[in-house]
């Protein structure tokens, strides 16, 4: 039990780490060059071109530490009664389906100290997220028993698939048409991911779901891309070549970041890592915004557990988010990421005391209000 919630904490670890960096409470860190946001927007709340989520939640699941996603443990991402009409609607638009470790020792990300994942891990976690009656099946039954109840949506339910890294200099993947690959070369980092991709696909098919659309596929390492940039271009071709999308989230100051589409990623929201870290004046929400704005970037909203534990010190932090969020335009014209620590809202959603559940209703609102907008944009490109 120990080790699992070690594997479950160490995603969170690395955010604070990052938090620390940048605030300075571990050593000086270097702050983002001033940027002028003339001409500058971020990436846009709606689009008629894919990648066109407007808001995106993670969804942390695949590895045998946490459990697998049930239907009833989607319900209160996929539609939520609005507080002030008292009517159900249609609530996130997106989910990325997001894993790190395999819960068994391995990394699907360098950084974590653990040893790489193996081809096995990778077809792992596919069986994970397409494991009959949890995961994706979990989700496409939810949006099914919802549609039922509330009508269509008018625009499409997206998922993301996390595509795992090739860790640079790891040899212990596997064969790949009886050959064993390498990852201190290119060509079979890229081979890996390729592999992962098609057998992503087949699942898709396979199961074939009629509510949920497969947007594309999430590169998980956030941290710092260091070389790994020299092959991405060649996966985000690989990954147009099949239709679909390359999503990245990077940390705050992530090298690379900058550089997002040049590394062949579709869209790119920034972190603003600011919850995390009480210590962390509010200033670095609008840094943050200032960063995506110039870069062409979406947002990413961030609350965790603390949320209810300790509501003290990190409510004020979550207040922080809504309030810089609209006063950049985040709200009204950006799309947004929600990492809430794998179930933050399903515990806030399901609580009987108002001043928990609070959080989540002041959450819905707000993510309504950017989905009715969303609405709006599709419907208005579809009459013209």
């Amino acid at each position: 039990e120990s080790a699992v919630s070690l594997y479950m904490i160490v995603h969170m670890v690395l955010r604070l780490i990052v938090a620390c960096l940048a605030a300075g409470t571990l050593f000086a860190a270097p702050k983002p060059p001033p940027t002028s946001t003339n001409h500058a927007s971020f990436y846009p709340l709606w689009q008629k071109a894919p990648p066109n989520t407007t808001d995106m939640v993670l969804i942390y699941q695949g590895g045998t530490q946490r459990s697998a996603w049930a239907p009833g443990e989607f319900a209160p991402y996929v539609s939520a009664v609005d507080p002030r009409d008292h009517k159900e609607k249609w609530l996130f638009d997106g989910f990325l389906f997001i894993e790190y470790v395999n819960g068994r020792k391995h990394a699907f990300e360098e950084g974590i100290n653990l040893p790489s994942a193996d081809k096995q891990d990778w077809h792992d976690l596919l069986a994970r997220n397409f494991e009959p009656g949890y995961g994706v099946a979990a989700l496409e039954q939810t949006c099914a028993e919802t549609e039922k109840r509330i009508g269509t949506p008018l625009r499409s339910r997206q998922v993301v698939l996390t595509l795992p890294e090739p860790i640079e200099g790891a040899t212990n993947w596997g064969l790949l048409d009886r050959r064993k690959l390498d990852f201190s070369l290119p060509a079979d980092r890229v081979a890996a991911c390729e592999w992962h991709i098609d057998h992503a696909l087949k699942q898709w098919q396979e199961l074939a779901p009629r509510h949920l659309t497969l947007a594309g596929f999430y590169f998980v390492p956030e941290r710092t891309l260091g070389a790994t940039p020299r092959f991405l271009p060649l996966i985000a071709q690989r990954i147009h070549e099949r239709g679909k999308q390359f999503f990245w989230i990077p940390y705050w100051w992530a090298r690379g970041a900058a550089e997002w589409k040049q590394h062949g990623f579709d869209i790119a929201w920034q972190q603003p890592n600011h919850f995390f870290h009480p210590e962390l004046p509010d200033s670095r929400l609008q840094e943050a915004c200032d960063f995506a704005r110039q870069h062409g970037m979406g947002m990413e909203m961030e609350l965790d557990e603390r949320l209810i534990s300790k509501p003290q010190i990190f409510a004020p932090r979550f207040d922080a988010y809504l309030k810089a969020f609209e006063a950049n335009g985040v709200k009204s014209s950006s799309s947004i990421t929600y990492y809430e620590g794998g179930g933050t809202l399903l515990h806030l959603s399901k609580s009987d005391q108002p001043d928990v559940r609070h959080y989540y209703d002041r959450l819905a609102e707000w993510v309504l209000d950017r989905q009715c907008l969303a609405d709006e944009k599709a419907a208005a490109g579809a009459a013209r």
